[in-house]
């Protein structure tokens, strides 16, 4: 009598992973495996720009890419879209994850660097980066009397000013690439030592 009613009560503990809820995207990274980007030019060692003949994963116009996540085998979750969820084989898809790219499309930086320094004043350099009416403007003023050839060898030695279609610059891997560092509402602070001698609350 007991072994028939263990027979009934099999199936239910097989399909008892079905009922899981957890998400393919929230898996630890040692239960997914996301493939790593493979079309990387070799000048800038950056991620191609998406096109119409380049395959994903490549870097798109807002600087992220989109890289496809497989969950490995014998793994259950709840794919994206999905409602319930399944036992994973380590082939399929289940979610795309977003990661942070530069978006290159030629602008070289030290192309950039040079003609502002030595052709600045005629605005050869505003004329490379795609800002027509602004080079056109410092060849008829000799680069704003010399003072605006100063002053865009600054921002572009600085990368302030980038190409007019909003790319990165191209630069190598290990060249002078410079982050803008910024604070949001999510922005963690680390405070000194100093700062804890002297608040009580801590």
């Amino acid at each position: 009598m007991w072994y028939a009613f263990l027979l009934l009560l099999l199936p239910r503990i097989s399909n008892s992973n079905e009922n899981v809820r957890l998400h393919c995207r929230d898996l630890p990274p040692e239960q997914v495996t996301c493939t790593s980007p493979i079309y990387i030019s070799k000048s800038t060692q950056s991620y191609r720009p998406c096109g119409e003949k380049t395959a994903e994963p490549c870097c798109r116009v807002n600087r992220t890419m989109l890289l496809e996540c497989k969950p490995k085998t014998d793994v259950w979750c709840i794919a994206e879209g999905e409602q319930r969820a399944k036992k994973w084989s380590g082939g399929d898809i289940a979610y795309k994850k977003e990661e942070h790219c530069r978006f290159v499309t030629g602008y070289d930086y030290r192309t950039a660097l040079i003609l502002s320094v030595f052709l600045g004043m005629f605005g050869i350099d505003r004329f490379y980066l795609g800002y027509y009416a602004i080079g056109l403007l410092k060849f008829c003023t000799f680069g704003f009397f010399l003072l605006g050839q100063l002053v865009d060898i600054i921002l572009i030695a600085t990368q302030t000013v980038g190409p007019a279609d909003g790319s990165d610059y191209l630069i190598g891997y290990y060249g002078p690439i410079l982050s803008k560092v910024g604070m949001l509402n999510h922005t963690f602070y680390q405070y000194g030592s100093y700062y804890y001698k002297n608040h009580d609350e801590f």
